[in-house]
């Protein structure tokens, strides 16, 4: 009998493929932003968010239904569900369709996005193909396919590279990005049918009762994940009023994020979810509060040290990624990524494995209105920097709610919820080299010099005294690195 990946091994898999992949889709907008125009990427940029803000709201939380009953019933049960998630996309989809072809001219008119009424089309198939295809990783994890949560994110992103830079150099302008895009999620979807195709054998007649179950689950995560598209998408919108298609542009790079953290964190969390909901089933709250502790305690120990470095190369990395006349949006970066402050606690993971996303759906209510409320006082004052405040606490209000609720469920009291001196010790040691750095790197005139040098100060720097303070991600291996070390 073949013996089960262990949670590290496949969490370790998935991030190594996502990691590679990651690098990959850094080069598109790096080589993008060289060959159009700023207004032209700006373009590009505003499709991306209004497709993609679509796809997320027809996507209705039914991904997050796989990992609660995917694990735990057998084959026939596992096709059933596969199957059934894939007929209710297809609800959604000809829906969508059917009112984007009636009303979708007047859509795009009130969001201001006037640019799009040519290519309506390509909105509607973009969105189509995203939303049929968006369970393909979670199905790799689900399957415990170690190979593929390696090959394939990398596979993914080489590909998409590919596509963007050819259709780019033959259809110069925004149109050749939007174009790369369709194509990618055509080439995304057909391979995700391909994949699934054993599910398919046998079609099985729509259980009412399991859809019932999967809807009950389902849909009040997606409408907190709704909700929070709305809190976390309301600021690019709103100041879309007020700004043009380039600064639209500059703007949206705000967004890049820490892809490696994001990555880091989609592994963990994908391979964790489905271990909490077997253990809150046999009603094991202690141990899953357990693994949702050690959880934290790895994200933390990445976290801290990345923003803190992000923070202070974010005009390296900005200007080296999307060249110098993308400079501003340094700026945005910097206040944004503080959000990975809250996110790295690992929020909702509880919620989602003790199937109690009404409380998710809760928190993002609260998030949404106090969004809208504050983007419409602070946005037409402050511009750019009132969105992107609008935009962090958008983001980070539901985290916070939700992790509350959620202590309570783990019955922790706030002091012992999470190691508090670790935390804060972590953050005061990455300081200790960051300041520094930060106010003598401008001495280095050579931006790539720079670059390399923070990082390798820094890094070295830090992981050194993560080990001397046993903070080091890899606890199994601090005894024998130390004593390595002498440190």
């Amino acid at each position: 009998m073949k013996k089960d990946p262990s949670l590290k091994s496949q969490a370790s898999a998935i991030f190594i493929g996502s990691l590679v992949g990651t690098l990959f889709q850094f080069l598109i907008p790096a080589v993008i932003v060289r060959l159009i125009s700023q207004e032209d990427f700006g373009i590009f940029r505003q499709f991306g968010l209004v497709a993609g803000t679509f796809t997320g709201l027809l996507g209705m939380g039914y991904r997050s239904s796989l990992f609660y009953f995917y694990p735990t019933t057998d084959t026939i049960g596992k096709q059933k569900i596969i199957q059934q998630t894939q007929f209710l996309f297809l609800v959604n989809v000809i829906i969508f369709a059917i009112v984007f072809y009636f009303f979708g001219s007047e859509i795009l008119i009130a969001l201001n996005f006037k640019e799009f009424l040519d290519v309506k089309l390509l909105v509607v198939l973009f969105t189509s193909f995203m939303i049929f295809s968006s369970v393909v990783e979670s199905i790799f994890t689900l399957e415990k396919n170690t190979l593929l949560n390696k090959v394939y994110p990398s596979a993914e992103k080489i590909v998409r590279f590919v596509v963007f830079v050819t259709i780019v150099l033959i259809f110069p302008g925004y149109e050749g990005p939007i174009y790369a895009l369709v194509l990618y999620s055509l080439l995304r979807v057909i391979y995700y049918l391909i994949h699934i195709a054993p599910y398919l054998k046998k079609i099985y007649h729509i259980n009412l009762k399991l859809i019932k179950e999967q809807l009950i689950y389902s849909l009040p995560f997606g409408f907190a994940l709704i909700l929070n598209l709305i809190a976390t998408t309301f600021d690019k919108f709103f100041i879309n009023q007020y700004i043009t298609p380039g600064e639209f542009g500059i703007y949206s790079i705000a967004f890049l994020s820490i892809p490696i953290l994001k990555q880091f964190f989609n592994s963990i969390h994908s391979v964790v979810v489905p271990e909490i909901s077997i253990l809150v089933k046999n009603n094991d709250i202690n141990q899953a509060s357990k693994l949702w502790q050690k959880t934290v305690e790895k994200t933390s120990a990445v976290t801290i040290p990345a923003v803190v470095l992000f923070w202070i190369l974010a005009n390296e990395i900005i200007t080296i990624l999307y060249t110098v006349e993308y400079i501003e949006a340094a700026n945005y970066y910097r206040i944004f990524i503080l959000m990975f402050f809250v996110s790295m606690f690992s929020h909702e993971i509880i919620l989602r494995g003790a199937n109690k996303t009404k409380y998710i759906l809760y928190s993002n209510i609260v998030s949404t209105v106090l969004t809208v409320v504050l983007g419409f006082l602070i946005i037409p004052k402050m511009g750019l920097y009132g969105a992107i405040i609008t935009a962090l606490i958008g983001t980070i209000t539901p985290m916070l709610i939700s992790l509350h609720i959620e202590r309570k469920i783990m019955n922790l009291s706030v002091v012992d919820w999470v190691d508090w001196k670790k935390l804060g010790l972590n953050l005061i040691l990455c300081l200790m080299i960051g300041v520094p750095l930060l106010l003598l790197k401008d001495y280095v005139s050579n931006i790539f010099i720079r670059t390399f040098l923070v990082v390798t100060v820094f890094g070295l720097g830090t992981l050194l005294l993560q080990i001397k303070f046993d903070l080091f991600i890899f606890t199994k291996y601090l005894p024998m690195i130390k004593k390595y070390l002498r440190i």
